[in-house]
C-alpha cells in the first residue's frame, strides 16, 4: 500500500541535494566567466613573475624582487632572457651590429616610467670581421620600475623585443603581464637571482678600486685613436672598455698595454668613421671590465696623446719584486722539505777544497735556474696553445704527483748509499769537473728539485711577479721566472762569491751520515704528503699502489745494498725497516687523509667553510652580510700554513663564526676552469687567495698571499662598516 506522505519525506533530501547542486553550478559558471573575463582583459592572476614566453632558441620573463608593492614608490623587477647554450642577446651597445633588448611598457596600469640596469658585458666571438658586444647562453636585466600611486597595486605589460644569436640571428617578441597587489613587500621567490644580476651591473672607480688617470684622443692612420689609462690598487688581469655617446664613430677592440706591476693600464681604442678633432671634447661613457671588477664613468677626451709611462722602470721594479720573491720562497713552508737537502748540500762542502765547494755550489744554483727556465718554456707553450696557465698547475696533475713521489723516495736511497744519482757526463762536464761527478749531480739534481716543490706555495712579491709576467707575453715570462731562480739560488751564488764563508761551515765527520739518514726519512715523509695529495686528486687506490711500489723499491734498494756492502748489511737494514716503517704507518693513512682534507666543505676550529658559490656571495653581501672567501688546495702549503696560524685561531676564528659573516672556501687541487677564472679576475695565477667582502667592499678586497690576523680583521672590518677598499700589498 502506498504512503504519500512517506514518499514526500523521502525524496525531500534528493530535492535539497539538487539544489545545492543548482547553486555550486551557477557559482562555478560565475568564476568561469569572471576569469575569463579577466584573461580577456590580459592580466594573470597576482603573482611575482610572468609566465615564460618560449621560442625555439629563447624564452623571456618578468620577475619581481617582492611580493607585493609595499610603500615605496618605486619596485625592482627584471627581464630575464634565457638562451640556448652558445647562442647570445646583445647589450644596450651591441657594437657592429644587432639589436639590443627593447621593452615597451604601454597597457602597464600605475606605472610612471621605468629604467634598466645594465650587467657588465662582454665582447663575442667575431663573425666577419665584426665586433659585437652582448651577454651568452642568457641575461637577467635589474629594472626599476617607478610607481604613479605608492602602494596601490601594480600591472605590469611588457611587449618586448629581443634577437638569439649564434651563426645567424633570429628576432623575437614576447608578450609579459606582471601583477603586484598591494601589501607588504616580503621578498619573492627571485629576490635572489635579481641581487645577483644588480650585483654584476657596473658602479663607480672607486667600488671597482680603479682610477682614471686621463683620456686623450689622436689621428693615426686615418682614424682615431682613444687612449685610456687607468690605474688599479691591485694588477689588472685582462682589462677590456666599452665606449658609448659617439656622435658617428663606432668603437673596437682596445689595445691594452699594462705597466707598474700591472697597476696601470692603458686601453687604445681604435675608432672608424669619426675625426679625432671631433671626439675630443665630447662627454663619452666607458665601461670598464676586468674580471669580476667592473665600473662605469664618464671621460671628456682632450685632443693629442697621453705622456709617456716610464715602462723600463716598471719592468726594473717587477724584476726587483721577482728577485726578492725568489729569496723569500727559501723561506716559506713549503721549501721546508728541500731545505733539508740545501743544508745537507752546504755540510757536503764543509772541509772540502774551495774550488771543488764552488763548484758544488754553482751546480746547485744551476739547477734552481734551469728549473725556473724550463717552467718558463712550458707556461709559454701554454699560453700560446690558449691553456689555462698559473702558478703550481703542475701539482694538479696525478703523473706529476707521482713522479714527485718517485724522486723523493730516490733521493732518500741516494742519502741512504743504496742508489748514487748521476747526471749525464756532458752535463757535469758542463756544470763543472768530472772529478766528483755524483756530488756535481745530486747538487744540480737537488736545486731542481727545490724548484719543483717550491711551486707548491707563494710568497710575498711571488704572485705579484707572476701575475705582471703570466698576463704579459714570452720575454716578460722568461725575463720574471729567470728573476725568481735567480733570487731563490741567491744563497748559493753568495756562498759560492765569497769562498771566505765555507771556512766557517763544520767539517764533514761521521755526523753527516747520521745528518743523511734523518734526512733521508724527513724525504720519505714528503713522499707521503704528496702520496696524500695525489689520493685526493687521482684517487685512494691509486695512491695505495703507487705507496705501495715505492715501498717495495725501497726493500730492493736496500737488499741489494746488503749484498754489495755486507759489511753495511744491519746499517742498511734498520735504515730501510725506518723507512718502510714511514712508508707502511703513512700510506694506509691516505684514505683517511683524503676524507679530512675535503676543503670544499671542512668544519675546522674557525667553524663551518661553506662550499664557494660566487652567485651567493653577492647574495649574502645583498643581504647585509660580510663574506671571506678562501680558494685553496691540497698541495699549497702556504695554504694549509694560512689555515693553522689564521684561520683556526683566535680572533680570526672567532670572528668566523658571527652569524653575519659568511665563510667559504674553494679547492683549486684539481684544475676548475671557474676557479681559475675566478683567480685570474683579481691578477693572480696561483693560490692562496682570499678575498674580503661586504656592503662597503662589494667587488672584494684580496688580501696579500701571506696572512696575518689583522689584515683579515682590518679587511672584515672595512667591509662591513666602511672604509677606502684598497688591497694589501
Amino acid at each position: 500500500m502506498n504512503d504519500p506522505a512517506g514518499e514526500q519525506m523521502r525524496r525531500e533530501p534528493f530535492k535539497r541535494y539538487k539544489a545545492i547542486l543548482a547553486r555550486v553550478h551557477v557559482l562555478r559558471v560565475g568564476c568561469l566567466a569572471i576569469i575569463s573575463f579577466l584573461s580577456g582583459l590580459g592580466w594573470p592572476a597576482w603573482a611575482a613573475t610572468s609566465n615564460w614566453a618560449s621560442e625555439q632558441h629563447g624564452a623571456a620573463r618578468l620577475i619581481s624582487a617582492v611580493e607585493a608593492t609595499g610603500s615605496s614608490t618605486q619596485v625592482d623587477v627584471g627581464l630575464q632572457l634565457r638562451l640556448t647554450s652558445g647562442w647570445h642577446t646583445y647589450w644596450r651597445s651591441p657594437g657592429d651590429a644587432g639589436i639590443p633588448p627593447a621593452i615597451d611598457w604601454k597597457g602597464s596600469e600605475n606605472f610612471a616610467g621605468a629604467e634598466i640596469a645594465w650587467p657588465a658585458p662582454k665582447r663575442l666571438p667575431s663573425l666577419g670581421g665584426l665586433e659585437t658586444v652582448g651577454y651568452e647562453d642568457g641575461v637577467v636585466l635589474p629594472i626599476v620600475v617607478r610607481l604613479a600611486h605608492p602602494g596601490a597595486p601594480l600591472r605590469l605589460h611588457a611587449e618586448v623585443d629581443y634577437a638569439s644569436c649564434k651563426d645567424i640571428c633570429i628576432p623575437y617578441h614576447a608578450s609579459l603581464d606582471l601583477a603586484l597587489p598591494a601589501g607588504l613587500a616580503r621578498p619573492g621567490p627571485e629576490a635572489p637571482l635579481l641581487a645577483e644580476a644588480r650585483a654584476l651591473v657596473p658602479g663607480d672607480l672607486l667600488a671597482a678600486q680603479f682610477e682614471l688617470l686621463g683620456a686623450a684622443v689622436e689621428a693615426r692612420s686615418g682614424s682615431a685613436i682613444l687612449a685610456v689609462r687607468l690605474a688599479s690598487t691591485t694588477p689588472f688581469a685582462s682589462p677590456d672598455v666599452f665606449v658609448e655617446g659617439l656622435q658617428k664613430g663606432a668603437p673596437g677592440r682596445p689595445d691594452t698595454t699594462l705597466s707598474d706591476a700591472g697597476r696601470t693600464a692603458t686601453l687604445r681604442v681604435p675608432i672608424a668613421g669619426e675625426p679625432a678633432a671631433a671626439i675630443a671634447g665630447q662627454n663619452l661613457k666607458v665601461t670598464i671590465v676586468d674580471g669580476a671588477r667592473t665600473a662605469e664613468t664618464e671621460i671628456t677626451p682632450v685632443l693629442g696623446s697621453l705622456p709617456p709611462l716610464q715602462a723600463d722602470a716598471s719592468r726594473i721594479a717587477i724584476f726587483g719584486l721577482a728577485l726578492l720573491g725568489g729569496l723569500m720562497l727559501n723561506l716559506m713552508p713549503c721549501v721546508l722539505p728541500v731545505l733539508s737537502l740545501k743544508l745537507l748540500a752546504l755540510a757536503g762542502y764543509a772541509g772540502a777544497e774551495r774550488r771543488a765547494a764552488r763548484i758544488g755550489l754553482l751546480a746547485t744554483a744551476a739547477g734552481v735556474i734551469v728549473s725556473f727556465a724550463i717552467l718558463a718554456a712550458a707556461l709559454i707553450a701554454l699560453k700560446a696553445a690558449g691553456s689555462a696557465i698559473g702558478w703550481g698547475i703542475q701539482f694538479q696533475q696525478p703523473w706529476f704527483l707521482a713522479g714527485m713521489a718517485l724522486v723523493t723516495t730516490l733521493f732518500a736511497a741516494s742519502l741512504w748509499g743504496w742508489a748514487p744519482i748521476f747526471l749525464p757526463t756532458g752535463v757535469a762536464n758542463a756544470i763543472g769537473s768530472v772529478r766528483g761527478h755524483g756530488r756535481v749531480s745530486n747538487a744540480f739534481l737537488m736545486g731542481a728539485f727545490a724548484t719543483l716543490l717550491a711551486a707548491s706555495c707563494s710568497a710575498p712579491f711571488v704572485g705579484t711577479a707572476i701575475g705582471f709576467a703570466l698576463a704579459r707575453g714570452p720575454i716578460d715570462i722568461a725575463l720574471v721566472f729567470g728573476a725568481l731562480g735567480f733570487g731563490m739560488a741567491a744563497p748559493f751564488l753568495a756562498i759560492a762569491a765569497l769562498p771566505g764563508l765555507i771556512a766557517y761551515l763544520p767539517r764533514s765527520g761521521r755526523w753527516m751520515i747520521w745528518l743523511e739518514r734523518v734526512l733521508g726519512v724527513a724525504l720519505i715523509g714528503t713522499t707521503a704528503w704528496l702520496l696524500s695529495v695525489l689520493a685526493l686528486e687521482a684517487g685512494t687506490e691509486l695512491a695505495l699502489v703507487t705507496g705501495a711500489l715505492l715501498a717495495l723499491l725501497l726493500a730492493a734498494l736496500a737488499w741489494r745494498q746488503q749484498r754489495l756492502t755486507a759489511g753495511l748489511a744491519k746499517r742498511s737494514l734498520g735504515v730501510a725497516a725506518v723507512g718502510l716503517a714511514a712508508l707502511a704507518v703513512l700510506v694506509p693513512s691516505l684514505r683517511g687523509e683524503a676524507a679530512l682534507t675535503k676543503v670544499t666543505s671542512s668544519k675546522g676550529e674557525a667553524g663551518q667553510w661553506q662550499p664557494f658559490d660566487e652567485a651567493a656571495v653577492h647574495e649574502s653581501v645583498a643581504a647585509g652580510n660580510t663574506v671571506l672567501v678562501d680558494i685553496t688546495a691540497a698541495w699549497c702549503l702556504t695554504c694549509k700554513a694560512n689555515e693553522l696560524a689564521v684561520f683556526d685561531r683566535s680572533p680570526v676564528a672567532e670572528k668566523l663564526r658571527d652569524p653575519r659573516v659568511v665563510a667559504m672556501r674553494a679547492d683549486w687541487t684539481r684544475a676548475d676552469p671557474a676557479i681559475t677564472a675566478y683567480l685570474q679576475s683579481f691578477g693572480r695565477y696561483g693560490v692562496p687567495l682570499d678575498v674580503v667582502y661586504g656592503p662597503e667592499a662589494p667587488h672584494g678586497i684580496p688580501l696579500p698571499e701571506l696572512l696575518t690576523s689583522g689584515a683579515v680583521m682590518e679587511a672584515l672590518a672595512r667591509a662591513s662598516a666602511g672604509g677606502k677598499e684598497e688591497a694589501h700589498e
